[in-house]
């Protein structure tokens, strides 16, 4: 057992040097990408005079642009390595305590903590990636504005800003110095060639002034790369080995010549009080609290363990395995198979839902993974040309992009067209069972349409009645006269939906003309005002929408939402204004909109309309306020979409009806926007919009219990 112990312990350590691989290259080829691209801002946007910079105004307004760069390359690197970094290692992890055996089953595999943990470490490393960045947007900004207000050269400029994204890797105009960064960069992993990499360094550092050791953004990401890869796997192990009851530990790893003095004597044994080389976690405790060395970390020895960008790994052990005679052996070459228990979260799966559920809807158990468990599982999905589709004759799923751990994009188009499956499913689940569809429908007996008893009399003194007839929700929902396949729980919330339409239809005149006011105040406040000054209006003007109690969101969720459409925070940018401004009056921009007579606050007459306001927002946000709202606000499918399909029994004049396209593509938004990225901020903006439709929405997945 100790054999095996060991082997796994190497197995866990070798997938961590492997991802550290994969991600340093990446980064490199990242920081490059954000090194040239931001020297060609400069360089354009930057004017100058004799080869001297020489306009602050433009080294101000520049920081925006270094901040939108730095979000768009260097972000979703960071999002990559937490989201599939961590999983790979997570079930490494796993799989190593599947291969012991003996330990509790129940803790064999990852639990529902140990699910909650790991989003929890992703979320805190993904937000130290996210500190980098914007420490080094502050200062390749302030490298911009200090060379300007000194009036230096743009050649000086440019060097500064390059060395502080890569170092001594920084891109020159030196055949010479490039030669010796590219091959520093190519061979700093090669064990063979470490000595050479080390004088290739000094070369560097002495003859052309360079430095590996000074503030860069190659440093700290490098660093944060390599210790969260390491700290999630030590933390999400000590987690595990501490359910199971297992207080014995092993220290393993490797020993180089900056392999750090502890660690060094550790590996080797000369610490050791057993022949077993294992120590309890109170003597760990011990051994590192009375010790002092560079580079130690603050926290948990059994985390942190020899500190910054330290290489070994506790495993955690019983001492009654290393009593056992002989080897075991196991076959530890990585594998892709899932490792996630037989029975899935999402019930019977097809190989395709098996690969792409998990990304789009989690791996913790929720009302949307307990709906999906009970619905049929898919036919192969299909690929196709353009666009995705869900076809509820053959319960098919079809999509042009597969790329749906990547892209943001795919997950949510995914997990929409996956809605619509729940969507129909559900419907034709309770049509055949229809004392399980008055439980499960909300209301079901609410009388939708009536029409009473009429008695008819004539002049000869006979009559006749004509008799009565209601329609029930439940009725509607579970209409016998239509195809079973066509029917839908969605719905269930038409009445909703209609409220939600009317509230947000007598909105638009009240929303338009107060955004226009809003504006127009805001321009007037601007006017003859210096660069600081605008910036300094316009930034107050921003805050107290946004710290106003009744604004849905706070700062950092705008920003986030606004990063996902590639538009960066800033005050003096209309979009951002255009953006937060939209939210405040409940807008969002329509395909649809027809020109308005409104008048603002002063009196004046004027025209706008639903075109006009809130450009920024997610498109398939846009798609759920727009099937409520019939594309009063908001877009995605055009009207003549909506209408082809079946008409529920709910209809109010001025205001139209609610048919069945409009509740089955509301529902499939509410769906992914729930489920995907930035769920908790899209989901308090569909609370703020559209509250009817998104609380009926909520408690149809609350019921999932009852199937």
């Amino acid at each position: 057992m100790a054999d095996l112990i060991e082997r796994l312990t190497e197995y866990r350590i070798k997938g961590i040097e492997k991802a550290e691989i994969e991600y340093y290259e990446a980064l490199t080829r990242t920081l490059d990408k954000i090194e040239d691209q931001i020297v060609s801002l400069a360089d354009k946007q930057l004017p100058r005079q004799a080869g001297k910079l020489i306009e602050l105004q433009s080294a101000v307004a520049i920081r925006p642009q270094i901040k939108a760069i730095l979000d768009k390359e260097y972000l979703p690197f960071a999002d990559r390595v937490v989201r599939k970094g961590f999983g790979e290692q997570a079930k490494r992890v796993e799989r190593q305590f599947k291969t012991i055996g003996l330990i509790p089953p129940e803790f064999q595999e990852l639990t529902k903590g140990d699910l909650a943990l790991i989003k929890n470490l992703k979320q805190q490393y993904y937000t130290q990636f996210k500190d980098v960045s914007n420490n080094f947007t502050r200062i390749l900004s302030d490298k911009v504005y200090q060379n300007t207000l000194v009036g230096s050269e743009f050649t000086v400029l440019e060097k500064e800003l390059r060395q502080s994204i890569n170092g001594i890797y920084a891109t020159s105009s030196d055949p010479a110095v490039n030669r010796l960064v590219d091959y520093v960069k190519n061979n700093r992993d090669n064990p063979a060639l470490a000595s050479r990499v080390d004088s290739a360094v000094k070369i560097l550092q002495s003859k052309y002034a360079s430095t590996r050791t000074g503030e860069n953004m190659k440093r700290y990401a490098g660093q944060i790369l390599n210790d969260s890869l390491r700290d999630f796997d030590a933390t999400l192990n000590f987690n595990k080995s501490q359910d199971a009851g297992l207080t014995y530990v092993k220290y393993y790893g490797d020993v180089i010549p900056t392999t750090r003095d502890l660690c060094r004597r550790m590996v080797s044994g000369s610490l050791n009080t057993r022949e077993n080389g294992l120590f309890t976690i109170d003597e760990i405790n011990e051994i590192w609290s009375t010790r002092s060395w560079k580079g130690k970390k603050a926290g948990n020895p059994l985390v942190v363990r020899g500190g910054y960008n330290c290489r070994h790994q506790f495993s955690y052990v019983n001492p009654d395995w290393y009593e056992e005679d002989g080897e075991e052996t196991v076959d530890l070459i990585e594998s892709k198979q899932d490792t996630r228990p037989a029975k899935s979260i999402f019930g019977d799966t097809n190989s395709d839902e098996k690969k792409y559920l998990p990304l789009a809807f989690g791996t913790v158990a929720t009302n949307f993974t307990n709906m999906i468990s009970k619905i049929p599982k898919s036919p192969k999905f299909n690929k196709v040309k353009n666009g995705a589709f869900y076809r509820p004759s053959e319960d098919t799923i079809n999509l042009s992009d597969f790329n749906i751990e990547d892209n943001l994009r795919a997950r949510r188009v995914f997990a929409h067209e996956y809605g619509h499956k729940i969507d129909h499913n559900i419907g034709t689940l309770l049509m055949a069972d229809k004392k399980l569809g008055e439980k499960f429908i909300i209301n079901p007996n609410k009388i939708l349409f009536e029409k009473k008893p009429k008695t008819i009399k004539f002049a000869n003194g006979d009559s006749i009645t004509e008799s009565g007839f209601k329609k029930t929700l439940i009725d509607d929902v579970l209409d016998k006269t239509k195809n079973p396949k066509g029917l839908q729980i969605s719905n269930s919330a038409q009445s909703q939906i209609m409220a939600d339409r009317i509230r947000i239809k007598d909105n638009i005149k009240v929303g338009l003309s107060g955004y226009t006011d809003d504006l127009i105040e805001l321009n007037t406040k601007s006017q003859g005002k210096t660069f600081d000054q605008r910036l300094a209006i316009r930034t107050k003007y921003l805050d107290d929408i946004i710290n106003d109690k009744s604004f849905p969101l706070d700062k950092s969720e705008v920003r986030i939402l606004m990063s996902e459409r590639n538009i960066t925070y800033d005050p003096m940018n209309l979009d951002t204004i255009d953006f937060v401004t939209a939210i405040k009056h409940k807008l969002v921009i329509s395909r649809y909109g027809k020109p308005l007579k409104l008048k603002l606050k002063s009196g004046e007459s004027f025209k706008a309309s639903t075109r006009d306001a809130g450009k920024g927002f997610d498109s398939m946000f846009a798609d759920y306020v727009g099937a409520i709202s019939d594309n009063a606000i908001g877009y995605g499918h055009k009207q003549s979409y909506y209408k082809k399909f079946f008409k529920t029994e709910t209809v109010k004049r001025g205001y139209g009806e609610v048919t069945y396209g409009h509740s089955t593509e509301a529902f499939a938004n509410f769906t992914a926007l729930s489920n995907t990225d930035n769920k908790e901020i899209y989901t308090k903006l569909m609370n703020y919009y559209a509250p009817e439709t998104t609380k009926i929405f909520t408690q149809i997945y609350e019921r999932s219990n009852l199937l």
